[in-house]
């Protein structure tokens, strides 16, 4: 993840800079940047889809970086949506997806590494019903979930969640 989100932004941040910034026609070195750059945002997309059914959402329900979350997630929609339009859109609507895409894709670059790297939560009220609903404890005990069962019982949990009955086999 942190490989594809660093050639992403590299690449798209050095296309900027030769196309816009230093305005030299470079030819072959923008256009293989921008190659890199959008072979590399597909990656990104894999890896970003691959995170939410379980790392978004395990995120979301423990409280834990939601804002830097909820951030990068935003700007990954909004940079796949300005990505579409600067490929497919007309000239009237490239200028503005072009500066959006720019803007958003400068502000992945801060707010990636804090939510990465980040060890902000969200603090839970001492309620038990909360904290069992985030999975923190069991409703009747201050004990996170399944501790006090061994193995076997977990195996016989399984067996009769499986086949309907108390007994395993």
């Amino acid at each position: 993840m942190f490989a594809t989100v660093a050639v992403v932004g590299l690449s798209g941040l050095l296309w900027f800079v030769l196309h816009d910034v230093v305005a030299d026609e470079l030819g072959d070195t923008t256009h293989l940047l921008l190659s890199l750059h959008g072979v590399s945002a597909y990656a990104l997309l894999v890896a970003v889809g691959s995170l939410l059914p379980l790392h978004v959402r395990a995120g979301w329900r423990s409280g834990r970086n939601t804002i830097t979350g909820v951030m990068a997630t935003a700007a990954m929609a909004v940079l796949s949506v300005t990505a579409l339009m600067l490929y497919y859109g007309g000239e009237e609507t490239q200028a503005a997806a072009k500066w959006i895409h720019l803007a958003f894709g400068f502000a992945l670059l801060a707010v990636f590494p804090a939510h990465a790297f980040s060890r902000m939560t969200r603090v839970i009220p001492d309620d038990e019903a909360l904290r069992a609903k985030a999975g923190l404890v069991t409703p009747s005990a201050k004990r996170p979930l399944n501790e006090d069962k061994t193995l076997r019982d977990r195996q016989g949990d399984f067996h009769s969640t499986i086949t309907g009955s108390n007994r395993p086999q």
